[in-house]
């Protein structure tokens, strides 16, 4: 049987899906792309008693398929010949990431079954190796100019970059490790860093995850990781994580919550939303502290930072979700996913539920949901806090997350906001 140059293990590195811990080198665990389950639902087999399989199946949402699909997919491929420009695509780009050192497909050799010992380092290790990865990239002026499209001023955009905002470099991923090593830092054990096939250290910048690193503060203003913002959304998701877990010494990134503002040594409350790079915003620009968890549904690195805050007499939470949790579900045919009824007339004239937007709304509430249970077993008192919406509690459709609000808003309507 026909083999391809190439596995489904290569195309996840492509595609910049995070490994989780298990499973073998050939049958693994990934955070699913379709769904961003974690629990190791979603799992890659390369292959399966002796023969070639290069396929997927997620039991948690139900996607399956093989490689090329899966390029497919997220690449956003079309029509009969999907495939095979996939195919053709993979080919391309595992060309021009190929090694320095020989020639052939650069591949990466995920470390399951016989795990290596990789070290957990401290956080303030961690930190320093983080700062001086930033000292070798700055921000550049496409990643200042989506910055200012999102409303920021110059004098904030300065103070994101000094906070950590820079942007990747692909082209530079061996070059910079190399510097890292050359001031005899070590990293093994230091997520986003990895031993290629090679033998020889990288950081995992991708041409496939180009974008800008999003940095994760801790309470104790301490950088425990980054979120990349990439310029090409990945499956509509637009942050993965700068990761090396499954890697020659690399680790995961853990998704660790983080910290926006300052935090007094006595904290009343504080904000609480979906995003890094949101919270980092809508801290910036109102004044107040954020907290900003991974994603809707992560939110097991937030419990020991509330708990935290509480010994410090935190009293209050305030959920600022997105506004799609108060989104009305009427079919008006503007989901990005259309449903085979879509359009029809009949539908809109009854003013049917739109089963999308239903889906949506629910996960997001669920998230919440999440929150105020955290909250409840913490003795915290947790709000919900709302904008844009009409006179039903509905979402107006204007301004879905806080700090698109904030950024629309006059410095007056702010402080009343808060």
């Amino acid at each position: 049987m026909y083999e391809h140059p190439f596995t489904i293990k290569e195309v996840a590195w492509l595609l910049s899906i995070r490994c989780l811990d298990g499973g073998s080198a050939q049958e693994f665990p990934v955070e699913c792309p379709y769904c961003g389950d974690t629990r190791g639902k979603c799992s890659f087999c390369v292959s399966k008693n002796g023969e070639m399989k290069n396929v997927f199946n997620c039991f948690h949402c139900g996607e399956s398929g093989n490689m090329l699909t899966l390029y497919a997919d997220i690449m956003g491929f079309y029509g009969a010949d999907r495939c095979k420009e996939a195919y053709q695509d993979i080919r391309k780009r595992l060309e021009l990431n190929r090694q320095v050192t020989g020639n052939g497909y650069k591949k990466i050799t995920a470390s399951f079954g016989m795990k290596e010992a990789v070290p957990k380092r401290l956080p303030e290790y961690l930190d320093f190796v983080y700062r001086e990865l930033l000292s070798l990239l700055k921000l550049q002026e496409r990643h200042r100019q989506d910055f200012k499209r999102r409303g920021a001023a110059d004098i904030e955009i300065k103070e994101l970059e000094q906070k950590g905002y820079k942007s990747i470099q692909p082209e530079n991923s061996v070059s910079i490790a190399e510097k890292l090593l050359e001031k005899g830092l070590r990293l093994d054990g230091i997520p986003g860093f990895f031993r290629n096939r090679s033998g020889i250290w990288e950081a995992a910048f991708y041409e496939g995850n180009q974008g800008y690193l999003c940095p994760v503060y801790s309470l104790d203003r301490k950088i425990a990781g980054f979120q990349i913002r990439v310029d090409n959304p990945i499956n509509h998701r637009k942050y993965i994580w700068f990761t090396s877990s499954g890697f020659s010494g690399g680790t995961s990134s853990g998704s660790p919550a983080g910290v926006s503002g300052y935090i007094s040594p006595v904290q009343r409350s504080i904000h609480v939303t979906e995003g890094i790079l949101k919270a980092e915003l809508a801290s910036l620009r109102s004044g107040y502290p954020y907290i900003g968890i991974p994603g809707v549904g992560n939110y097991k690195s937030l419990l020991p930072v509330l708990a935290d805050l509480k010994s410090r007499g935190l009293q209050t939470v305030y959920e600022c979700m997105d506004m799609d949790k108060m989104m009305d579900l009427t079919c008006r045919c503007d989901c990005m996913e259309k449903c085979i009824v879509c359009g029809t007339p009949e539908r809109l004239l009854r003013k049917q539920e739109c089963p999308q937007k239903r889906r949506k709304r629910d996960t997001i509430r669920k998230g919440c949901l999440k929150l105020y249970d955290m909250c409840e077993r913490l003795g915290l008192n947790c709000q919900r806090i709302s904008w844009d919406t009409d006179a039903d509690g509905l979402w107006l459709g204007n301004y879905k997350g806080v700090d698109d609000w904030i950024y629309s808003k006059s410095l007056e309507e702010k402080e009343s906001f808060y």
